[in-house]
């Protein structure tokens, strides 16, 4: 087994993986963080941030209209 530590900042919810690690091979990630206690704003705004980066078209609710009356009850 090899292993490897690095430091990077996640973009986008994803993290890029050094080169040396080969396309295909199984990897163990460990997540650590500092906690952080969100204040009113702070939880505001991460509220805010949910839809970032979304349109109109993919928050558009679908047109579901059921599956129409059976042919029996006409």
């Amino acid at each position: 087994m090899q292993a490897i530590e690095f430091e990077t900042v996640p973009q986008h919810h994803s993290i890029r993986l050094p080169d040396g690690v080969p396309s295909g091979a199984p990897v163990r990630v460990v997540l650590m963080w500092e906690p952080v206690a969100a204040t009113g704003d702070q939880l505001k705004d991460l509220f805010a941030s949910v839809t970032e980066g979304l349109t109109d078209e993919d928050l558009a609710r679908p047109r579901d209209l059921g599956r129409g009356d059976p042919p029996w009850a006409s």
